[in-house]
């Protein structure tokens, strides 16, 4: 329908111009115009300043590998590129031939060498995209440097030719005349946006947009991190519906009410409804006020695009609520009514404000309540940041380091040659894809400036002989908001190299002084002297690190794991429940000042002291419910009074141990394939 109504409208005007035509000349559209300094969000032509000809993807092609030439000005999309600037300061540059934002310019094969090819490829957040726009003279021509030189190159005209159709490749800055580049203002396709983002009003064509149906295809190499949306005003999640129908409440556990955000320019987003692949969008993408609020296919329309803005801050500092700001229309902020949405001025009221909860996040490292009953923000770690993929150790610790907010996709094994510890900040999520997600020898420390990380589906191993005392691969002791989900620690196959492993003291994990707020879900841990220690190490800590830290265990499994699985337990508050432990030697080991609520967890195969429980030290606390064991001689006792139910701290369900088991076996740990979760 959309093309006959394209054809009709291209014979309506070929007559109108034909009439015109008898009167007065036709004028050409003019390409050709004044050098603007580019800024992000807006699209451009881009002139070589040696041939006057313009960067064009060939053959006008949307398709990922596609070559980039230079070209006689046409105005064709091909030769229309949208800026899009990254938190790091450098850019991407996409194609209008795909308005979806789908690929991007590209050095082919990520190199650094003189003569590489420059091409479109989909997004992948690796160097290869990234490029700097450095100033080349006063006239507002730019040096397009490349990221995969680390800047010493930039992309040029092959043997500075002035012809129609020469390739464009990447090489060492010379300052040649074909190595500059100028960007002239570029009419957005018919289905976009021309408007100022800042402008009030419908920013879309005059058009209606309903019939479009382009979904966005999700990166499917690794496992996206899907969002829900909660409004304050009713508590009820935000719900996509079918194409261009309004946006509902409902506290449904569906896909419907999951989202995921695609990253467009500093603090903007699209949002994307994980059921349909619809984008959330006021109808026809009219930002005037009480516009209702929809489902959509994806345009490039500053009308599709939010910022997401913290409007209030937990205790630990951390956004717990959101308003959802439309960009075309700033005055303006998604907000409940009813039970639909509408665009109404922007107020931060309760009805315009969300929480952003991870799917799948249970416990203490979601959304939930502190041990003084306040509110405390979920998890989301750099949901709110670019995607970029990694593939060796020096662009794991680049993009691990500092605040700004990451999602850091693990795209190939990376291994070290000896223990190499990568310092983490704050705002990150790590995720191993689906293909590769190893890492070898690699430790992540937690220490300074740190929180709100995610660590998920990913591989770790090490070395045998790396088994010293502060050998960890997780160490976590700085700030809130921690989760660690369906990673897999491998170990060793501890029947074999007995002289080395005699002399372990090497952990799987750590998590203690002041860090809080975490939850360990889903992961396998394998064979290890020992497993995990958690809260202050020393028994002199009292007072400092009382209440240090409020964890979650759930839904693990512990293979061979000897001894502290699932933990040695200090200082702070542990809920642990639905884990399956096998062949071990010593499960919990509550120690000084620990309250422990443990339930439904399952024990077998238990050898030498084999107790699910060693423990009655320095005023521990420990309660169990309906955990169960294989060897009626080991008993799971309580130690002291426990106070503490963790149901008022945060909602959620458990199974029976043998249930747990059941579903640990089947789901726990990294995986090549979509991860399942014990909500679904």
């Amino acid at each position: 329908m959309k093309e006959r109504l394209k054809k009709f409208f291209i014979v309506v005007l070929s007559m109108m111009l034909s009439l015109t035509s008898l009167f007065l000349p036709i004028q050409s559209t003019k390409v050709n115009a004044a050098a603007v300094e580019p800024s992000t969000g807006n699209i451009y032509y881009i002139k070589n300043k040696n041939s006057g000809l313009y960067l064009q993807v060939a053959n006008n092609s949307s398709n990922s590998g596609s070559n980039v030439i230079q070209a006689n000005g046409t105005g064709a999309e091909g030769q229309r590129w949208i800026l899009e600037k990254n938190s790091s300061g450098t850019y991407r540059l996409h194609p209008a031939t795909d308005m979806t934002g789908s690929v991007s310019l590209d050095v082919a094969n990520a190199s650094s060498s003189n003569g590489a090819n420059i091409g479109i490829f989909k997004n992948n957040g690796c160097s290869a995209q990234n490029f700097k726009l450095v100033k080349a003279d006063n006239n507002n021509g730019y040096y397009l440097m490349t990221e995969t030189t680390d800047f010493n190159s930039c992309v040029e005209v092959n043997r500075a030719s002035k012809n129609n159709g020469a390739n464009v490749i990447q090489y060492k800055k010379t300052g040649g005349d074909n190595q500059i580049w100028y960007f002239e203002n570029a009419p957005w396709p018919s289905s976009g946006n021309s408007g100022n983002a800042g402008n009030s009003g419908n920013s879309g064509n005059s058009g209606n947009q309903g019939g479009t149906s382009n979904k966005v295809a999700i990166d499917g190499t690794f496992p996206n991190q899907e969002l829900n949306f909660v409004n304050a005003q009713n508590g009820l999640m935000m719900a996509g519906s079918s194409l261009n129908k309004e946006v509902v409440s409902n506290n449904s556990n569906s896909t419907i009410n999951r989202w995921v955000i695609n990253y467009v320019g500093q603090g903007v987003f699209r949002i994307v409804n994980v059921n349909t692949g619809y984008v959330l969008a006021p109808y026809n993408n009219n930002t005037t006020e009480g516009a209702s609020v929809v489902t959509t296919g994806s345009v490039s329309n500053n009308a599709q695009y939010w910022m997401i803005q913290a409007v209030k801050n937990d205790a630990q500092g951390t956004g717990l609520y959101y308003t959802l700001v439309n960009y075309a229309n700033k005055n303006l902020a998604l907000t409940a009514n009813g039970n639909g949405f509408k665009l109404t001025r922007n107020n931060k009221t309760a009805s315009q404000s969300f929480r952003i909860n991870s799917y799948g996040l249970e416990g203490f490292g979601g959304y939930s309540k502190d041990m003084y009953g306040r509110e405390k923000a979920c998890t989301i770690g750099g949901v709110l940041g670019q995607v970029v993929k990694v593939n060796n150790v020096s662009e794991l610790q680049r993009y691990a380091s500092g605040s700004t907010p990451y999602t850091i996709v693990i795209n190939n094994n990376i291994s070290a040659n000896s223990l190499t510890k990568v310092n983490v900040g704050k705002n990150k999520t790590f995720i191993g894809s689906y293909g590769n997600k190893t890492l070898y020898n690699i430790h992540f420390r937690n220490i300074s400036n740190s929180g709100n990380n995610i660590y998920k589906n990913i591989t770790f191993s090490h070395d045998v002989r790396i088994n010293n005392n502060d050998d960890i691969q997780m160490y976590v002791s700085d700030g809130p908001n921690y989760w660690l989900d369906h990673c897999t620690w491998t170990g060793h196959d501890m029947n074999k190299d007995a002289n080395i492993h005699h002399n372990d003291t090497d952990k799987f994990v750590y998590v203690g002084v002041k860090a809080s707020f975490v939850t360990i879900s889903g992961c396998n841990f394998g064979g290890h002297k020992y497993g995990l220690i958690l809260g202050y190490p020393q028994d002199n800590g009292g007072g400092t690190y009382d209440g240090y830290p409020c964890m979650t265990i759930c839904n693990n499994y512990f293979h061979s794991t000897i001894t502290r699985a699932p933990g040695l337990m200090r200082y702070g508050n542990f809920h642990v429940y639905n884990n399956y432990i096998y062949d071990f030697n010593i499960g919990f080991t509550p120690y000084t000042n620990c309250t422990i609520y443990s339930e439904k967890n399952r024990f077998e195969k238990g050898y030498n002291e084999g107790s699910p429980l060693n423990g009655n030290g320095n005023n521990s606390k420990f309660v169990d419910y309906e955990s169960t064991t294989d060897q009626n001689r080991y008993k799971i006792y309580n130690i002291g009074r426990v106070n503490w139910n963790p149901a008022n701290n945060y909602g959620y369900r458990t199974r029976s141990s043998y249930d747990a088991k059941t579903w640990v076996l089947n789901n726990a740990g990294s995986k090549s394939s979509r991860l399942a979760y014990s909500v679904d």
